[in-house]
């Protein structure tokens, strides 16, 4: 789904989501306050104080999306880091961070 689907018609729940450039997963991440919110913020742009919301509104266009709705904030946190581990998405990494505070 695009992100400006994502925006209208993402669940207004809690959840972990994926966001792919070219069909490669570039992003991960965790939206505690609702994943519909978080992509109406990409969309928009209020994100872009971030290196990586930066990234993401310049794409906005070409960027995809899928998640995983979470049941708390701890099961969250568990799916993205471990989603995070396996796939290794480029603009998860962050500069000043060290490998072992990303990819556990």
């Amino acid at each position: 789904m695009s992100l400006n689907q994502a925006a209208q018609e993402a669940p207004n729940r809690m959840g972990v989501y994926t966001l792919y450039l070219h069909n490669r997963p570039v992003y991960v991440g965790k939206a505690e306050d609702g994943i519909r919110k978080r992509m109406v913020q990409y969309k928009n742009g209020t994100t872009v104080s971030y290196s990586s919301g930066q990234r993401i509104y310049n794409n906005r266009d070409d960027i995809k999306v899928t998640w995983l709705v979470c049941n708390s904030r701890e099961q969250c946190r568990k799916v993205e880091q471990q989603k995070i581990s396996s796939i290794h998405p480029e603009w998860n990494r962050q500069r000043g961070w060290g490998d072992d505070k990303i990819y556990k």
